[in-house]
């Protein structure tokens, strides 16, 4: 039996459905597949929508006739915090997956310089050939941290780092959030997705912002998923 497109999308939020994100390794047309040292990497399809999943985790998906919009719940918060900004001029995206964010950000924001960190070959690759909007040199395969030893300037800072396991170590180091705050202008902002699968993790994710940014930190939680979000705006003595 064939399934109804809008199935997939909640018609009065526009947000990809629960049930869709459980079985989406199943759902659609598989269009790339990449396996190696024991990390699978796929794109699927169906109608419009287009997804990346890592290890048959849901990462990232987009609607090909609107690549802009975004489609997760945590997403959708994130931009409702942008949109209360000034335009930024230089954003740097620490993760990129499947570009919902670089997509929506490059839509909304023509002016800005946006520099998308990934360390995984194959997820860029995957980017550049399936979800990209346009062509664009500032996609760097490096390590975040390695980045953010020279950046400078940065109006935000996007910090949605996948792992399928757990949350990267350095996560949870103060050094980590030192880089950051120096990467960022006097103005500048840190949006995190933080995908907390314990409450400690988010106990100590919140005393090392503190303890860097001086200020206390109050997560979002989204609803029904384990995304928190934290904004921080920096303020300098």
């Amino acid at each position: 039996m064939i399934k109804i497109m809008t199935t997939y999308i909640d018609a009065s939020t526009g947000l990809i459905n629960s049930h869709f994100i459980e079985g989406s390794q199943n759902e659609g047309v598989l269009l790339y597949w990449h396996n190696v040292n024991g990390e699978h990497i796929q794109v699927r399809e169906y109608g419009n929508l287009r997804w990346l999943l890592i290890n048959n985790t849901l990462q990232s998906i987009i609607d090909v006739k609107n690549p802009e919009a975004l489609l997760f719940p945590h997403l959708q918060y994130l931009a409702k915090q942008w949109q209360t900004l000034s335009p930024p001029n230089n954003v740097l995206e620490l993760g990129l997956g499947g570009g919902a964010i670089r997509n929506y950000l490059l839509n909304q924001y023509p002016q800005v310089n946006i520099t998308s960190v990934e360390k995984n070959a194959e997820i860029l690759a995957c980017y550049s050939q399936f979800f990209a909007i346009k062509s664009d040199e500032c996609l760097l395969c490096a390590d975040a941290q390695q980045v953010l030893n020279t950046a400078r300037n940065i109006d935000w800072i996007i910090l949605d780092l996948f792992s399928h396991i757990d949350a990267p170590r350095f996560l949870f180091e103060r050094a980590f959030y030192e880089k950051i705050y120096s990467a960022l202008n006097n103005n500048g902002t840190l949006f995190i997705n933080f995908l907390s699968q314990h409450s400690s993790q988010l106990k100590q994710l919140q005393q090392q912002l503190h303890n860097v940014f001086g200020c206390d930190i109050h997560p979002q939680k989204i609803k029904g998923y384990v995304n928190h979000i934290v904004v921080i705006h920096k303020q300098t003595p």
